[in-house]
């Protein structure tokens, strides 16, 4: 999808950015935008991830890719956001930092478990309302035809 590889273009610019900022010697703080960037980009990933895993029966069924296609996708933008926050960690830690990207983490931990589940909650409940709609749509059609049939023999 092309929201996938916009997420991962915005955190391999992003990743640039904090890479040329922290070796000039600046400090994190100064940073915060295109930490931000970073991970809303591997939120947007991680949504697509969870949306993937709670498709409807409609989206499911008429989907323009493959599930194979989408979940390839989706497994490589995770590893490259893997990659790429490795590196950023490992940035911290040898600009002597480290303390800050601990700290970070554990606050990020915390809120990301709270909107995963909030996220995943949310899909849960789309995807049994799209499913209701379909399977009524798709009754009611029935019954409409059996109808007409009956009405055109009588």
């Amino acid at each position: 999808m092309i929201e996938i590889s916009l997420a991962i273009a915005a955190a391999t610019q992003a990743m640039g950015t904090i890479k040329k900022g922290l070796r000039a010697g600046r400090d994190a703080q100064d940073l915060a935008s295109q930490f931000a960037t970073f991970f809303d980009a591997k939120d947007r990933i991680d949504g697509a991830k969870a949306d993937s895993e709670h498709a409807t029966l409609g989206r499911k069924v008429f989907a323009k890719q493959s599930v194979e296609a989408y979940a390839l996708e989706v497994a490589l933008a995770e590893h490259k956001t893997k990659e790429l926050e490795k590196q950023l960690r490992e940035l911290f830690v040898y600009s002597g930092q480290g303390d800050v990207y601990k700290s970070m983490m554990r606050t990020r931990q915390k809120e990301r478990t709270r909107r995963l589940q909030a996220a995943r909650a949310l899909a849960e409940r789309k995807k049994f309302v799209a499913d209701i709609i379909l399977i009524t749509c798709i009754i009611t059609i029935g019954i409409s035809i059996i109808g007409a049939m009956v009405y055109v023999v009588i």
